[in-house]
């Protein structure tokens, strides 16, 4: 080791390898900007995505998977943007570049990726639910992915601390709770700077930074559905240890939502088939 601090490195590899980490999928990423262009074809986000078959392939299986498919499969990136719409594709090619991330499992990492894979897959859904049922339809997509998206940080923390610990020259020893540290400490932050530098939306670099703040915007609608589909995960144990004890409709995000505890319970049941799809989709043949 040098005598910099383990913080030093992380940033040193911030600065250096933030682009160049497999963290996003750099497809999943044009099409996230593509979708805001004005005059945008389904041509155009179809012929985006088959410039990576792997990429075409696993959004391919997710548009036909329990979840999105309908009675007849779709066989081409263009019938999945006519049957999903173009929102939903662009997203689907982002949990198909999320799947590939968190499939890279090294040795720090391995204890880490199921579960964070599991708990921001099933927080998007979670959160794509509850717009639709509190009014916010237009913003399901958006809240889907700001979702997915918000514990990128832990994503992007635990390769850099595998490249740490495997440096051929000076290796650094990581010990889960060392591990466990890091990423509780650093990863809204990093995470917030991680999505502005890959120039994404500003509203999802906020979620992605303030999903665990005490104080935070009680009108940014996405921020606050995010934080509640998050507290449900933390509730059920959904990548993490089950607190039953949070009381859902006494949070000020069900309360500012106007959620009740019946709606709340509906999308806990939700959240139970979700977790089964989630790993259904971890452990698919490649």
């Amino acid at each position: 080791m040098t005598g910099k601090s383990l913080k030093a490195l992380i940033e040193e590899r911030f600065e250096s390898d933030s682009l160049q980490l497999p963290v996003f999928n750099r497809v999943a990423l044009e099409l996230q900007k593509l979708k805001q262009v004005q005059g945008v074809t389904i041509h155009h986000i179809s012929d985006l995505i088959m410039k990576d078959q792997s990429l075409t392939s696993r959004v391919l299986r997710l548009a036909n998977s329990s979840f999105y498919g309908g009675l007849k499969p779709v066989e081409t990136i263009s019938a999945a943007v006519v049957r999903l719409g173009m929102n939903r594709v662009a997203n689907l090619a982002m949990v198909a570049s999320q799947l590939m991330a968190h499939d890279l499992q090294t040795k720090v990492a391995a204890h880490y990726m199921p579960n964070l894979w599991c708990h921001s897959f099933v927080c998007a859904t979670g959160g794509r639910w509850l717009a639709q049922q509190t009014g916010y339809e237009t913003l399901a997509e958006e809240v889907f992915l700001a979702g997915l998206l918000h514990d990128i940080g832990e994503l992007f923390l635990l390769k850099v601390l595998d490249l740490i610990a495997r440096d051929p020259v000076r290796p650094a020893a990581m010990t889960k709770s060392l591990v466990f540290e890091v990423l509780e400490a650093m990863h809204q932050d990093i995470g917030y700077r991680l999505l502005m530098k890959w120039e994404l939306p500003e509203s999802y670099a906020r979620v992605a930074r303030d999903h665990h703040a005490q104080e935070f915007n009680e009108t940014d609608v996405i921020l606050v559905i995010t934080r509640l589909s998050d507290i449900i995960c933390h509730k059920l144990g959904v990548g993490c240890t089950p607190d039953p004890d949070i009381v859902l409709a006494a949070t000020t995000e069900a309360q500012a939502l106007g959620l009740r505890e019946v709606k709340l319970a509906q999308l806990e049941v939700l959240l139970e088939d979700v977790v089964v799809e989630a790993n259904a989709l971890m452990t698919a043949p490649r």
